[in-house]
């Protein structure tokens, strides 16, 4: 068979508070790899392996594997399902003796044969709501399983875009198949009054014209978080707008003056403001970003995060680097989620 060299990797989406993973591309083999055969593996270990493949498709689904190469600390285990409908990777932890992710890449076509038909419409019907002028098309998707992985999902179905636009779709099983998805949008496909408020909002925290190069929409069906990311070029500053109110929700700028984790926490080892002090300085930013009025707001201080707020209503969270200027600061709802 063709040989796919995949590596797994995290990356944060999405999301202003939420991590998604980004999965595989193929590559090269690494440097001072070796290839081996499957029969060269334990019987245990092989037994591990084929239950944690058979684990995302099922028992009936026949398959085999068919390369090894071994990266050092862990084994890469390749094959295919034997209808040909996807390739697989498994990846096998030495020193921990343990399957540590699975993935099974699926030819577009075969979906109706691999996904249940409640969750196909589902995840068809998603991708049609979540643009209603551009619906969502996808050229390939995966099953995914990195169950030691610290952030989420880390079980779960992914769909990759297909054409200009850059799009994933994630489906995540441990949390009863809540989807969210994530699409990039050409400049000239966004509407202008939200490229002008994206911009405007970075001047006001930092005082200089920054032009936005990267546009993308996220949403979170389960938790109803819709919203536009706008990023510069070097992807240092962003500002999210919600999809649906049109209202900003963060802003972040290359504000981060601190060197490391050390320098961290000997520069903010105290507070740098009051709470009065705090207040004075955020007040009209706040209002002229959020319109909203934060006098006599509590102010709870933690490192370098700033957190005012007032019972039954929005808080608002913003940071301070060390010269003490604020440069992030990002709206809440009163039960502390993001909005």
């Amino acid at each position: 068979m063709r040989k796919f060299r995949w590596i797994s990797a995290v990356a944060v989406l999405i999301l202003v508070a939420t991590a998604l993973p980004v999965q595989a591309a193929t590559i090269p083999a690494a440097t001072g790899t070796t290839d081996k055969q499957v029969g060269s593996l334990t019987p245990t270990v092989v037994s591990r392996l084929e239950k944690a493949v058979q684990e995302l498709i099922g028992s009936k689904a026949a398959f085999q594997f068919d390369d090894v190469t071994d990266m050092g600390k862990t084994w890469i285990v390749e094959g295919e399902l034997e209808d040909g409908t996807a390739t697989l990777q498994t990846e096998y932890n030495k020193e921990k003796n343990r399957v540590d992710s699975t993935t099974i890449r699926y030819k577009i076509s075969s979906l109706g044969k691999a996904m249940n038909a409640p969750l196909k419409a589902k995840v068809l019907n998603s991708a049609k709501a979540f643009d209603s002028k551009r619906p969502l098309q996808f050229e390939a998707f995966w099953r995914v399983k990195s169950p030691y992985q610290s952030n989420k999902p880390s079980n779960y179905w992914v769909f990759w875009g297909a054409g200009e636009k850059a799009s994933s779709l994630y489906v995540d099983v441990d949390q009863g198949n809540a989807i969210t998805v994530n699409a990039d949008y050409a400049m000239r496909q966004v509407d202008p009054v939200l490229l002008n408020r994206a911009m405007n909002t970075f001047k006001r925290v930092s005082g200089q014209r920054i032009t936005v190069q990267h546009a993308s929409r996220y949403k979170d069906e389960k938790n109803g978080l819709s919203y536009w990311s706008f990023e510069d070029a070097s992807e240092a500053n962003e500002v999210k707008i919600g999809a649906v109110t049109g209202k900003v929700l963060a802003v972040s700028t290359s504000g981060m003056d601190w060197n490391d984790d050390a320098d961290f926490k000997k520069s903010f080892a105290s507070p740098k403001y009051t709470a009065a002090e705090a207040l004075k300085l955020v007040k009209p930013k706040v209002q002229l970003l959020f319109n909203i009025n934060v006098s006599g707001y509590k102010v709870n201080v933690q490192g370098n995060q700033y957190t005012f707020s007032q019972k039954g209503t929005d808080s608002i969270v913003a940071k301070v680097n060390k010269k003490g200027t604020f440069y992030e600061f990002s709206l809440h709802s009163s039960d502390g989620k993001m909005l």
